[in-house]
């Protein structure tokens, strides 16, 4: 993995006043990936919207870690039935047809 796609654990956590902790937890819960290089944690690009809406729903809310996991949990699902239902009214249009 190529290094200018990470950003530091660390620095994630001062840019957005979040405890180092608060992260650990959601990478130990599966919620974010954080790789390790040269010794140092960091998140790659890809998972930083989602790691800033986990920590919104935390900081913004004051909504604990296991609440933000579940929210997680739950919002993830909407997002796959919204997929799903635009994908069967795509096929729904096919029959009206």
């Amino acid at each position: 993995m190529r290094t200018e796609n990470l950003i530091t654990v660390k620095d994630f956590c001062v840019y957005h006043n979040v405890a180092y902790t608060f992260v650990e937890y959601l990478a130990d819960a599966g919620l974010v990936k954080v790789t390790t290089v040269n010794k140092t944690h960091c998140i790659p690009i890809d998972e930083i919207q989602k790691l800033e809406r986990l920590v919104r729903l935390h900081s913004q809310l004051e909504i604990n870690e296991p609440g933000v996991a579940t929210i997680n949990n739950l919002l993830e699902k909407l997002e796959d039935m919204e997929q799903e239902m635009s994908v069967l009214r795509s096929k729904l249009r096919l029959y009206e047809k």
